[in-house]
């Protein structure tokens, strides 16, 4: 996306030698993490361990129980299974879920130029949920951290020129950040759901979950404006009702054009409102799902690296839906053919600038299961067109085809093609290939 890209922020000489030793750094981190994973799995195989406490020797003195079959023995029994239970809550309490998403790109032909035009990037994740309401204490909700490191260097900027952004990890920087830090609770009977603090929007809004293995951005969000969205996530207030049986509305206030690596505050005073009420329904003789979701979002005006962003008043509306099923899948893992797309306009009469793109649209199909024993497998083509005001041809369209293959129950590897016709409207038709492999611990 064009707004995405006029985040970065320039280098200075400490920034510099940070980014040298960053990836060094990252690697020894990545192995660690690695090892722990793999003792935390085998633990998990085998049962938790878990730590022995000492039980107090029964008094003679002590008052008879209430029950006369009742043995000191069956008493320091009952205490040693209440600890262990104590500590399998607290333990269920903390998740760690490490993701590495590690990719090579090389634009082949076209876009700004073709010189030197393979790179490697990465992203690290590092998500960690507390469960306050297992803890003994029973505080309400629960509460949710992410780090986030970027390294390498994508292909956008430098290399093909493109408006919508051909990676969805594409931080235009090497930064080290607590990407998201919030808490929420259910209420009513976990009928409302309140979330605050730095979150990322495409969460929970502006979602399309049958896009989510597409590499392409706009498959994942709106190019429109510059949305509190990786990598660049802000504070904000959500609400998400369960108003009927299939009905959600979604509904918040993120703090807009937040300096990129803070956390998470804006000094510009900018706000972003959404508005979202989506449908979920089985078709077919309930066998094939659906969702239908529209939204309105109004974002007030801005800057960012020094350029004026006018204010952005567009509405969406987003469809997703299975359309052949195959026989013995579960519903938590289903097999077959579904499409999905996505119209984002503006409202009529706008003030438009070069910096930000107008309409855009999406649309695509995947098919999971397609070759026989590789029941979990992706194949998945789409297109991603946006409306530009910078000249040249005003508009850009991101062809992409890819194929995910699971190669083990922690790995996932997927060589992806993107042609990318006009980049920013002003560029030559760039062809892009490349392969991302994801490793989840």
């Amino acid at each position: 996306m064009v707004t995405r890209v006029l985040h970065g922020s320039g280098d200075v000489p400490v920034a510099r030698l940070f980014d040298a030793l960053l990836p060094h750094a990252c690697g020894l981190f990545f192995a660690l993490i690695m090892c722990a994973s793999d003792v935390a799995f085998a633990h998990g195989e085998q049962g938790a361990a878990v730590p022995q406490r000492a039980t107090e020797p029964h008094s003679p003195e002590a008052a008879p129980s209430s029950t006369a079959l009742e043995t000191p023995a069956q008493d320091a029994r009952e205490n040693d299974l209440a600890w262990e239970a104590h500590v399998r809550r607290s333990q269920a309490a903390l998740t760690l879920e490490p993701v590495y998403y590690g990719e090579v790109f090389s634009n082949t032909r076209g876009g700004i130029t073709t010189r030197d035009a393979t790179q490697y990037q990465a992203l690290l994740n590092l998500a960690v949920t507390l469960d306050a309401e297992s803890l003994p204490w029973r505080l309400p909700g629960r509460f949710y951290l992410l780090g986030q490191n970027t390294h390498g260097r994508g292909l956008t900027q430098d290399f093909v020129g493109d408006a919508q952004v051909l990676s969805n990890i594409d931080a235009f920087d090497n930064v080290t950040r607590v990407g998201e830090y919030w808490w929420d609770v259910g209420l009513f009977g976990d009928t409302v759901t309140v979330r605050l603090g730095k979150q990322d929007l495409n969460t929970e809004l502006l979602c399309i979950d049958l896009a989510a293995d597409f590499i392409q951005s706009t498959f994942g969000l709106s190019p429109s404006t510059a949305f509190s969205t990786y990598p660049n996530q802000s504070m904000a207030a959500l609400c998400l009702i369960q108003v009927a049986d299939g009905w959600q509305l979604k509904t918040g206030v993120w703090s807009a054009f937040a300096s990129p690596g803070g956390w998470g505050f804006s000094e510009t005073g900018s706000i972003l409102a959404i508005g979202e009420l989506e449908r979920i329904y089985v078709a077919f003789d309930a066998r094939l799902p659906g969702s239908i979701a529209c939204g309105a979002i109004y974002e007030s005006p801005g800057e960012i690296a020094g350029l004026p962003i006018s204010a952005v008043q567009e509405y969406y509306i987003q469809a997703e839906q299975w359309l052949t099923r195959e026989a013995g899948c579960s519903d938590q893992e289903l097999q077959g053919l579904a499409m999905f797309t996505g119209f984002y306009p503006r409202f009529p009469g706008q003030f438009k600038t070069e910096h930000a793109p107008g309409d855009s649209f999406v649309a695509g199909a995947i098919y999971t299961g397609l070759v026989p024993s590789r029941e979990r497998d992706v194949i998945g083509l789409g297109v991603a067109w946006t409306e530009l005001y910078g000249g040249g041809t005003g508009e850009e369209t991101a062809w992409e085809l890819f194929y995910k293959l699971h190669a083990t129950q922690r790995c996932r590897v997927q060589p992806d093609l993107q042609y990318i016709i006009t980049p920013s409207g002003i560029e030559r038709n760039s062809l892009v290939v490349g392969l991302r492999f994801e490793v989840a611990f």
